[in-house]
């Protein structure tokens, strides 16, 4: 069974128990995810939020400020699909294609992978990088 967040974070010494009880309350409440909730409230940054989600899923985190991207493998996803989704191809490694994506649940990855012809690698980034990265790409200024 995966472990919960607000557990991987409390875990980490990155949140305390009560501001988790009441990001946890809100989230309930609002019909949100409480790593968002979390990040609203400013209690922990966007790489934390990232490392934790790679920890839950078993995945690696990835921080797109110095990873290399090919711009003609991040194309391959419409970009529509990418901003919704917050995920963006990175490159190609062996016969995978690597996928960034800020929140790997199941029904986001079930969309993107439906999206891409070719086995994927998910990695976990923030989700304003990869919105920066799509950014970037569609102004035509994708020289990563």
């Amino acid at each position: 069974m995966r472990p919960l967040l607000g557990t991987i974070l409390a875990e980490r010494g990155l949140i305390d128990p009560e501001r988790l009880a009441e990001a946890l309350a809100e989230a309930q409440a609002t019909n949100q995810r409480v790593g968002e909730v979390l990040l609203r409230r400013g209690w922990i940054y966007e790489q934390e939020l990232a490392r934790a989600l790679a920890h839950q899923y078993e995945l690696e985190y990835v921080d797109l400020e110095t990873a290399c991207l090919n711009p003609r493998d991040a194309a391959l996803l419409d970009p529509e699909v990418g901003r919704r989704c917050r995920a963006v191809p990175i490159c190609v490694a062996g016969d995978e294609l690597v996928v960034a994506i800020a929140d790997p649940a199941p029904d986001l990855v079930d969309e993107v992978r439906a999206r891409l012809p070719y086995p994927l690698r998910l990695v976990v980034a923030e989700p304003t990088l990869v919105q920066h990265v799509w950014d970037e790409l569609l102004a035509g200024r994708g020289g990563y």
